[in-house]
């Protein structure tokens, strides 16, 4: 697993969990504190992608939330091949 995955699957993981999603919304720099074992760029960028792809909305004044629960389960689900993300079952 790559830095780009382990960046993507640590903040939708953080934010399933928290959960973080409908009317509930963090700022940028909130999930930057949550992931601080990556630099600052990369989680940017990786926020960026997962808006990109539609699994992440952005909000007003760069606030972030997850677009459903049942979304951000099922990335995890896919996408973490070793298990250590899928924390929910």
């Amino acid at each position: 697993m790559d830095e780009w995955q382990t960046v993507h699957l640590e903040i939708v993981s953080k934010m399933v969990r928290e959960p973080v999603v409908g009317s509930r919304h963090v700022q940028r720099q909130t999930l930057r504190g949550w992931c601080s074992g990556h630099e600052g760029d990369v989680l940017a960028e990786a926020i960026d992608d997962l808006i990109a792809v539609g699994l992440v909305r952005e909000k007003g004044r760069g606030t972030v939330t997850l677009r459903s629960l049942e979304d951000g389960k099922r990335f995890l689900e896919r996408f973490d091949e070793d298990d250590d993300y899928v924390w929910f079952y």
